[in-house]
């Protein structure tokens, strides 16, 4: 009896039926429930309370939401017995479904977590745990865009279908496995889940349609609309001969709307409209219209057909019930949350109102879809899936952007301009906020608690196995399930440790405020920040804490692959380009500072902080000439590093996290120096004369070559004020990891996380370390980005290979000019400039190859250093000194006295 009760709860989880069956009975009052579980507590019979709170909370699953929530607060006991758990399982995934059922997506998923671990816990083996936590748990993951995450309970669902032998599970994991795959574009794995599923089970000719509607799927977004059509008129005629029953009419549902999707994507709008109606009609005809997110995507998608005709007004009334149908009310931000269909449907709604003229409730639209994508965002835990989704967010911000410049033209309206810079913020660079704040607030927690202990075990875990990832290519699969494992492991932790510290999830995933912290800029900053978006270019010139200007360019596409081809023609494989033709050098670069930088008003000899926007991350501006006729004199061109002394941000957000970032009182210097003599690697002799140079100038602890190693790297990394790090450095594996060379092997971008403490200052004199993987939306992912994730205040880092003289002589100028009191930015500056200003350099010298590599990203700020020299000399000269005075002085007092 109790595996039959048991079951049927599953089975009316399964299909959403027991609100209806509820409702054929007599529904129990508040009243009488309470004192049913007055009674059952009297008897001790906690599974039959548990069981009476759920059966109760079908009545009305959001009305009585608050009612099954507090459940374990009104619980007198912890479960004991086996039949308990079970019953306590089951209220948890309960809980689960009714928190979806009232819209609340990022608490369901929360709820199922917990049922999840509390299944592992007490190692419950009930029927049916995939279909009442496991696969609406990953389906929830799915809808957030959490397609990793979705991934990863898919094949723990597998391996428990494999178990257990349930080949029904097994086809309906592989189809919802393809549509991860399939809708994180990876096109060959989704494929390959499909046709184990029809190869290898040999499916029913039900679950023939279910497979075939995502592989028609598949098709369509690969543009293969003939395929695709092919497989769903297959499946249109399989429904002919079958009466389609609870569960088969939700397959017919999504046979509709597939084949909707496909004739939109040929534009026969008529078709698309008429199957899109069909599927309507199935869900009205055999659900009472309570698919409510396959009623939702069926509106909008109607609204979407309209829009392509050029009715944008029924296209609008589609949107609006779009939202009705998500319970959302017109202009209300309290009622959003966080949901693939409101960012579409927001960003839908937004074009149709552009085409009614109706821009500011446009822009209004607009910026509900990016707070709906923010909250999905902040439910995100993989780095790598953050910056997936911020990429696909950028998309919309630019949109967002235009419209914010075109209600600027018409208006004048300055909170416009506000609002543009908002957006721009918005879209870059934030999953590295999110890691700066991350490290500066556990610093500042300052706690013993046991679970940041177990964060750092988990975090280094990752680490060591991420390291094993890249070296061993044998085992592979296995490492990546180990690594996913400990990923999922963390990011549940995670969770435990917001709720326990709420400044830990405090900020960083709300829109951010107007004016995005201008007011807290120091009164002589000059930001210059580029947004770039798919059709245009805005440069945004920020001062004395206001926006001062902002252009446009509707070149974008033009900018960006005229600045890829010349930072890969002049910069990316040696000098040569620029020493055989310098003219044509001359007047691309003048071009380049014509289109970017022209039209600001940048004041003479301004001290200027760059945010860089996509193939603009590759270019370093110190080496632009600002305007002139070419001359043959290479160090008479007119650079931009004569006019404004530059240096460089990742955002406005980022620069001011790292000016908040405690100074300590350390004055230490690390540095790490590798020659690679006798080694596989290239031997560099400028590197021993760069450590004997920059010796002489400051006192700290030198590690060179044979010393120089990982263990090493990590203790200099903990202690240093300022760590220098002078050796080969290189991209490596799938994900173009940047990779520094130690003498034991190398260090990966990963390996740094979980430090408890970081410089103020890493210097890499070493080839591209402000180089890396361009992923849109976040920058270049690169070893000076690393560093600065971790809460260094600034990096100086490489956009190329170096030369290795110039590089050795700019860095050992930097120093000196750091020991003489100059901030970061301006000691490299002045160090580039006294590079121009040597007289006695080969002609080639001067051009911007040489000296321009090098740049200092982060705030802007004075490090004290300790001059190099034997302290016990300088200690006996001071005090001879010191007893020279006083003697001098006794004897003029004694002089004086008569």
């Amino acid at each position: 009896m109790k595996f039959a009760r048991f079951s049927l709860f599953v089975l009316l989880i399964h299909f959403s039926l027991l609100p209806a069956a509820r409702s054929q009975g007599k529904d129990v009052s508040m009243s009488g429930i309470e004192k049913t579980l007055q009674i059952l507590k009297s008897q001790n019979k906690l599974e039959d309370w548990i069981y009476a709170r759920i059966d109760f909370s079908y009545q009305n699953p959001t009305t009585h939401l608050s009612f099954l929530m507090d459940t374990e607060k009104e619980m007198w006991r912890k479960p004991g017995s086996v039949a308990e758990q079970e019953a306590w399982l089951m209220l948890l995934s309960n809980q689960g479904y009714n928190q979806l059922y009232a819209g609340n997506i990022l608490k369901s998923i929360n709820c199922y977590e917990q049922a999840y671990n509390y299944y592992l816990a007490n190692k419950l083996e009930v029927a049916g745990v995939a279909d009442y936590v496991l696969k609406p748990w990953a389906n929830n993951y799915t809808r957030l865009g959490d397609y990793e995450k979705a991934l990863f309970i898919q094949k723990k669902t597998l391996e428990y279908a494999k178990r257990i032998g349930d080949v029904d599970l097994l086809v309906s994991v592989y189809n919802n496995m393809a549509i991860s795959y399939r809708s994180m574009g990876d096109y060959a794995l989704a494929e390959s889940s499909i046709f184990k599923a029809l190869t290898q089970i040999k499916p029913s000719a039900k679950e023939n349609i279910l497979l075939d509607n995502v592989l028609a799927d598949i098709y369509k977004d690969k543009n293969e609309f003939d395929r695709a059509a092919h497989i769903i008129s297959r499946n249109l005629l399989r429904f002919k001969k079958i009466k389609p029953d609870f569960e088969t009419a939700y397959w017919l549902l999504s046979t509709y709307v597939t084949a909707g999707d496909i004739q939109f994507g040929q534009h026969n709008f008529v078709l698309a409209q008429q199957y899109y109606e069909q599927a309507n009609s199935i869900n009205q005809v055999h659900y009472q219209g309570k698919r409510l997110r396959e009623q939702a995507y069926v509106f909008t998608q109607m609204g979407k057909v309209k829009l392509a005709q050029g009715k944008a007004k029924l296209a609008l009334n589609y949107f609006n019930q779009t939202l009705h149908t998500l319970g959302i009310q017109e202009n209300e931000t309290k009622d959003l949350f966080g949901d693939n269909r409101l960012v579409e449907v927001f960003y839908q709604k937004s074009l149709a109102e552009q085409l009614l003229n109706k821009n500011t409730q446009a822009f209004k639209s607009i910026r509900f879809s990016l707070l709906a994508a923010d909250q999905i965002r902040f439910e995100l835990a993989d780095v790598k899936t953050k910056q997936r989704f911020q990429a696909e967010s950028k998309l919309i911000a630019a949109k967002a952007v235009d419209l914010a410049f075109k209600l600027l033209e018409e208006t004048g309206q300055y909170a416009y301009a506000e609002m543009l810079l908002d957006i721009a913020e918005h879209a870059r660079a934030r999953t590295l906020l999110d890691e700066i704040q991350s490290n500066q607030q556990q610093f500042s927690l300052q706690t013993k608690d046991p679970l940041f202990a177990e964060r750092t075990t988990l975090e280094r875990a990752i680490s060591y196995h991420e390291r094993e990832l890249m070296q061993n290519q044998q085992d592979q699969p296995k490492i990546q399930n180990l690594i996913s494992t400990l990923k999922f492991k963390l990011d549940y932790l995670e969770k435990e440790l917001s709720t326990k510290y709420p400044a830990l999830s405090s900020s960083g995933h709300e829109l951010i405020s107007t004016g995005a912290g201008l007011e807290k800029l120091p009164k002589n900053a000059n930001f210059i920040e580029f947004f770039t978006g798919q059709d245009n270019l805005y440069s945004i010139l920020v001062k004395n804490k206001r926006i001062r200007h902002i252009h446009k360019n509707t070149r974008a596409k033009w900018i960006k692959t005229t600045i890829t081809n010349f930072s890969e023609k002049y910069y990316q494989h040696g000098a040569m380009a620029m020493m055989n033709d310098p003219r044509t050098f001359f007047e691309q670069s003048q071009l380049i500072y014509q289109t970017l930088l022209a039209a600001l008003p940048i004041d003479t000899m301004a001290n200027l902080v760059l945010i860089a926007d996509d193939a603009l991350s590759h270019l370093s501006f110190d080496g632009l000439i600002t305007g002139g006729n070419y001359t043959p004199e290479i160090r008479a061109w007119p650079f931009l590093i004569k006019k404004a002394n530059v240096s460089y941000a990742f955002s406005i957000q980022t620069w001011l996290r790292q000016s908040t970032k405690g100074h300590g009182s350390q004055t230490n210097f690390e540095g790490i120096f590798l020659t690679h003599k006798g080694k596989d690697k290239q031997f560099i002799p400028a590197v021993a004369k760069e450590e004997k140079a920059i010796s002489k100038l400051i006192r700290g602890n030198f590690y060179a070559d044979q010393q120089a190693n990982s263990k090493q790297f990590h203790k200099a990394f903990n202690r240093a004020q300022v760590l220098h790090i002078s050796t080969h450095a290189y991209l490596s594996g799938l994900q173009q990891e940047p990779t520094l060379a130690l003498e034991d092997g190398a260090v990966y971008l990963f390996e740094l996380a979980a430090r408890e403490s970081a410089p103020e200052l890493v210097v890499l004199s070493a080839c591209r370390t402000a180089d890396g993987e361009m992923a849109a939306g976040e920058g270049l992912l690169s070893l000076s980005r690393g560093f600065t994730a971790l809460g260094t205040g600034g990096t100086i880092a490489a956009l190329w290979n170096v030369n290795d003289e110039a590089a050795s002589v700019i860095t050992r100028g930097c120093y000196q000019n750091i020991i003489a009191g100059l901030t970061v930015s301006k000691a490299l500056h002045q160090s580039k400039l006294d590079w121009l200003d040597d007289k006695n350099q080969a002609s080639q010298n001067y051009l911007p190859y040489y000296w321009d590599a090098l740049i200092y990203t982060g705030y802007d700020q004075q490090i004290s250093l300790q001059p190099a020299g034997n302290p016990v000399r300088n200690y006996m000269i001071a005090a001879g000194i010191v007893l020279l005075t006083f003697a001098g002085y006794f004897m003029l007092s004694k002089r004086k006295r008569p």
